[in-house]
């Protein structure tokens, strides 16, 4: 017995001095559970000693050990659940927070998705967006998957409403480009024009179409 009650205390300190217990919450139920099979067993031939001896008509009384080893066990197995309580508590309220700061950054890369047009400031600010979201932390695990798609999606739409946007200013500058040489074509024309008043009323009106 005192090999084993040793091995229990053992693993317990070894338990107790790790620097997460929110990770060996397995292993504590685990040896908490191999314990109380060892209690139960020991208890058990405690027992039938006592019945014998009873039989022999011999008084005999539990010696306590058994009794000593559960209040030993459990006060440092419950002082580790405390401290594993605590961490937990930590934990969960650590990840609600960062959960709140992830649906900041998920309301601006939609609004930023929706609203801005300005290809220069649509990139810096996703930069930042990326930058801040790769900084935090865990979330709750239970939504963890599903806030992790919503930015997933807003990141596609970005990237996808950038791209229709570059086609459009590829086109507006493609466009442009034409009219702008017929502008130039228009005035090539008016060197050999001769009247001062007909060159004097196409400038004008060239320099408007040039202007639109």
């Amino acid at each position: 017995m005192e090999t084993l009650k040793f091995k229990f205390l053992e693993e317990l300190q070894v338990l107790s001095e790790s620097d997460d217990l929110i990770q060996i919450g397995k292993e504590m139920n685990d040896l908490r559970q191999a314990f109380e099979d060892y209690v139960l067993e020991e208890e058990r031939k405690e027992q039938i000693r006592i019945l014998e001896a009873k039989e022999q008509g011999e008084e005999l009384e539990s010696d306590g050990s058994i009794a000593d080893l559960k209040t030993t066990f459990y006060e440092a197995y419950n002082a580790i659940k405390s401290r594993r309580k605590e961490q937990v508590a930590l934990k969960n309220a650590l990840e609600s927070e960062n959960l709140k700061k992830k649906r900041v950054l998920l309301k601006e890369l939609a609004e930023l998705v929706a609203n801005e047009e300005h290809i220069g400031k649509l990139f810096e600010e996703q930069k930042r967006i990326n930058e801040a979201w790769k900084g935090i932390g865990d979330i709750p695990r239970d939504v963890r998957g599903d806030v992790q798609q919503e930015y997933s999606r807003l990141l596609d739409d970005f990237f996808h409403n950038i791209k229709i946007y570059k086609e459009i200013k590829d086109y507006d500058r493609k466009k442009n480009g034409e009219l702008k040489r017929g502008v130039v074509q228009k005035l090539e024309l008016l060197i050999s024009e001769q009247s001062i008043k007909v060159v004097e009323a196409q400038l004008k009106s060239l320099q408007d179409e040039w202007e639109d």
